[in-house]
């Protein structure tokens, strides 16, 4: 037996893009869609930093923690290293 699933819209508040919604809709909005504008062409990156205030303070934080983890590998890689080399001589 087939069943069918009804289909609903969401109001507009769910899904904001600045392509088709205003900008005093953007205050209500659930959901940004950082879509591909093709009148501008701007690379989505820098149009997330034009639309979300908070994305410059995000991305620079997410930036510093890869950093971090980046030097806690290589540490951590030459201490082992070190540790082989001490273990094998």
């Amino acid at each position: 037996m087939i069943y069918q699933v009804a289909i609903k819209s969401l109001p507009q508040d769910w899904l904001w893009c600045e392509t088709w919604c205003d900008d005093e809709s953007k205050q209500r909005a659930k959901t940004i869609d950082l879509c591909n504008n093709p009148k501008t062409k701007e690379p989505k990156l820098k149009a997330a930093a034009r639309i979300i205030p908070e994305w410059v303070e995000y991305d620079k934080e997410i930036r510093q923690l890869l950093d971090h983890l980046e030097q806690q590998r290589e540490s951590a890689g030459k201490r082992a290293a070190g540790l082989n080399h001490t273990m094998c001589c």
